[in-house]
């Protein structure tokens, strides 16, 4: 999803006993950001250790969001353009708490940066990714 940047400018009005200016001042009302990208995650891990955790969603108005028969899924890959999932995170909701464990079984052999997200489909079936970003296993050394 992409944002988008609504910039608007209010002229200044001539004073009305001094003749008007030779160049026009414009006064400039700051953008207005509207984005429906991800939360950025980036998250560093020890290959073949288990890892969990939790996302606690909340609406812009700090009210809790209604998840009942929402599902979520969270994917690791090489690349976003990559069509092999390289891990998947197990997946949980409980009211507004989203748990994601990843067992140390899935990314014993994962070395390197990839990357991850975390996509919410809700009982209508729209999708949104709260949170995505990189994730970078070092090698453990105990197998």
């Amino acid at each position: 999803m992409s944002g988008v940047v609504i910039q608007a400018f209010k002229k200044r009005p001539a004073p009305l006993a001094v003749p008007a200016p030779v160049s026009t001042t414009f006064s400039t009302i700051p953008a207005i950001l509207i984005s429906e990208l991800p939360q950025e995650v980036d998250l560093v891990l020890y290959s073949g250790d288990d890892f969990s955790m939790t996302l606690t969603l909340m609406n812009p108005d700090g009210s809790i969001p209604s998840l009942v028969g929402s599902t979520a899924k969270a994917q690791i890959r090489l690349t976003s353009a990559d069509t092999t999932i390289q891990a998947s995170f197990i997946c949980s909701i409980s009211s507004n708490v989203v748990t994601l464990n990843l067992t140390g079984v899935s990314c014993q052999n994962l070395v390197g940066q990839y990357v991850w997200d975390c996509q919410l489909t809700n009982a209508s079936g729209a999708v949104r990714t709260p949170v995505a970003g990189t994730v970078t296993f070092t090698q453990d050394v105990t197998r």
